[in-house]
């Protein structure tokens, strides 16, 4: 395991396809959109092509209101409207529990991802319910016989990483139980936007609990909804991380899964860039090329082609499928040369955040301009983050 497609609405044939091209190596599929009479065969599909499953039972969305929450109703551990009182005495949380795990257990998944709620501080009572779940989530897969490994699931939202002393006092709880194999974590951003930022302070706490769970005690480490950010958290010790395809599945937002007005303007197109470690508008490599410094940008992926192979990025056949498939690919020739020696894994993004740092310059005094979401604001928070984190980790 490694890399993941993080499932959602619109799949087509994309995944089978990043499956049969070897850019990814599994799928963690969304329960809210699929149909519940479809995904046993979608389950099915990915484990015939040689690929890891799991199901994110999104369980955390029934406490979300108003929840969009698409074809969850349709599941049987899954109730919209849920508040605090629905979460008080171990009766009630066993429940939740028994039935979310149950419904897994139908379906050939390789691993069992737990019922949580989402928190925004590790002192709040959300993250308390969170904790609940997931010991008793431990206890009930202890009585289940031949059962899949299970990883407790987190959705942590990104203020809560302010605190260390908070985030220490987590990890000691969360380390404590014996019977823990693993965890899936995600961190609910603030910033609904799509881009690479991610508060430097924040960042490295974010690193510092991968590293705590993955690196210092062996656990199995899944990070959902990463994107870039991913290769961060492989490099510190998490087994694998996700990215989906649409903007809104490469990243957390709480904004997703909570009803909106209809209408929005459809995402720009967008090419992923391993030099500059961002994926940038089509626009935007448009004036790269016009500038000449094409062959500096591109990530020397097959997918490339389309654009190496017309008069222009923007007079090429580069459309949503191709942009996606491409991003896998990408982040893949990142991912596949990162180790087990969490400093040396550092030392490579570190130059390769100077090498993009020098890129972005050398583009930007040639006259291209990149928007607000696409500049390279973020490599310095990564760099910020990676230093902070060296210090408190002592590497």
């Amino acid at each position: 395991m490694a890399m993941f497609v993080q499932h959602g609405h619109g799949k087509s044939d994309k995944i089978d396809a990043a499956l049969d091209s070897g850019s990814i190596d599994g799928v963690i599929f969304g329960a809210r959109n699929e149909k519940i009479e479809n995904i046993e065969s979608c389950v099915e599909t990915v484990r015939e092509k040689g690929g890891q499953v799991f199901l994110d039972p999104q369980f955390h969305v029934s406490a979300i209101i108003p929840a969009n929450d698409r074809f969850l109703p349709d599941y049987p551990y899954y109730k919209v409207g849920r508040t605090s009182a629905d979460f008080i005495g171990v009766k009630k949380i066993s429940g939740h529990v028994k039935a979310t795990l149950d419904y897994e257990l139908t379906l050939s998944v390789d691993r069992l991802l737990s019922p949580t709620v989402i928190f925004d501080s590790f002192e709040s009572k959300w993250c308390q319910t969170a904790l609940n779940l997931a010991d008793a989530s431990l206890d009930y897969h202890a009585s289940i016989k031949n059962a899949p490994p299970l990883l407790l699931s987190f959705v942590i939202g990104e203020q809560a990483l302010e605190s260390r002393i908070e985030l220490d006092a987590f990890l000691d709880q969360v380390t404590s139980w014996e019977a823990m194999s693993g965890a899936y974590i995600i961190f609910s951003r603030e910033d609904s936007s799509y881009s690479q930022r991610f508060e430097s302070e924040r960042l490295a706490n974010a690193l510092y609990l991968t590293y705590v769970l993955g690196s210092i005690n062996g656990l199995e480490v899944i990070n959902g909804f990463t994107d870039f950010c991913g290769l961060l958290f492989r490099s510190v010790g998490s087994t694998a991380f996700a990215s989906g395809w649409s903007q809104s599945l490469r990243q957390f937002h709480k904004r997703s899964f909570t009803k909106q007005k209809p209408g929005g303007k459809l995402p720009r197109l967008r090419y992923t860039s391993t030099p500059l470690l961002n994926s940038i508008l089509l626009s935007e490599l448009q004036l790269i090329y016009e500038n000449g410094a094409l062959d500096a940008v591109l990530s020397g992926v097959p997918f490339d082609e389309v654009i190496v192979d017309a008069d222009s990025p923007e007079s090429s056949d580069w459309n949503a499928r191709s942009s996606e498939l491409q991003h896998w690919e990408s982040l893949k020739t990142i991912e596949e040369h990162i180790g087990e020696d969490v400093s040396k894994n550092l030392s490579v993004i570190e130059k390769r955040i100077v090498a993009a740092q020098e890129l972005y310059l050398m583009l930007t005094n040639e006259g291209v301009v990149f928007g607000p979401q696409s500049g390279s604001e973020h490599l310095e928070q990564w760099s910020e983050a990676i230093g902070t984190f060296r210090e408190i980790a002592s590497l």
